[in-house]
Formats: C-alpha cells, sequence, structure tokens
C-alpha cells in the first residue's frame, strides 16, 4: 500500500496536468473506497464518513477517467484503527484538493472538484475524531 501511496503523491506532484487528473481521480476512488469502509466499522461517525465518501464521488464525477492503471487494492487490514487511523488517507485527500486547486485556473470544474476533495478530507478527518 505505501508503494501505492507514493505514486499517487508523484501522480500528483507531476508537471504534466493529465498525471496530476490521473492522480486525482485515484486518490479520490481510494478516499471514498476507504470512507464506505469506515462508514461500517463503529468506530466512528458514520455520517461523516458517508459524507467523505459522497464528497469523493462529486469530484471524480468532475475529472476526465484515466487513461492507464487500474484501482489501488485496499484490504480492511490496510486501515489501521484509532484516531489517526485514517491520517495517511486524509492527507492524500488533502493533497487531491491542492494539486486540482493548482489546475483550477485552467477550468472551473476543476475548481469545483477541487472543493469536493477539501470537504472529502474535511468530513474523513473529523471521522475519528482528527
Amino acid at each position: 500500500m505505501n508503494t501505492a501511496m507514493n505514486a499517487l503523491d508523484a501522480a500528483l506532484g507531476s508537471a504534466d496536468p493529465a498525471t496530476v487528473l490521473a492522480g486525482a481521480w485515484e486518490a479520490l476512488d481510494l478516499g471514498g473506497r476507504v470512507a464506505d469502509a469506515v462508514t461500517w466499522d463503529g468506530a466512528g461517525d458514520d455520517l461523516l464518513a458517508l459524507t467523505a465518501a459522497q464528497e469523493c464521488l462529486a469530484a471524480r464525477s468532475l475529472l476526465p477517467l484515466p487513461g492507464t492503471g487500474r484501482p489501488i487494492s485496499l484490504e480492511a487490514g490496510d486501515i489501521r484503527t484509532g484516531p489517526d487511523g485514517l491520517e495517511p488517507y486524509v492527507t492524500l485527500l488533502d493533497r487531491a484538493h491542492r494539486a486540482l486547486a493548482g489546475l483550477a485556473e485552467q477550468d472551473v470544474q476543476l475548481g469545483e472538484a477541487a472543493e469536493h476533495a477539501a470537504a472529502a478530507a474535511r468530513s474523513l478527518a473529523a471521522v475519528r475524531g482528527q
């Protein structure tokens, strides 16, 4: 999982807008799946987790599909328990927000996607009281 997260971080920091968009789509996909998983784990605020999942979906719907790649594998054991267990995913969603905001001057729709990504990060961070 760490290798995949590092690859996403690199994609979000790329100078190539297509690479950034693909990285953001994948980060939002992963964030949404994590939020879906923690909605049902009973270890936090399920409404905030559901909100995070919906925000990820809303942001992704505004982005083009990635041309290559496949979803990052996510196993139940990948999501750590406790208040800091969601931190890597919150950080990734925040990074996606910043990357999309950096492209927003090219397209208003990307600015809207960036705002959804920021809302997803905030909601996911609050699920377990981070």
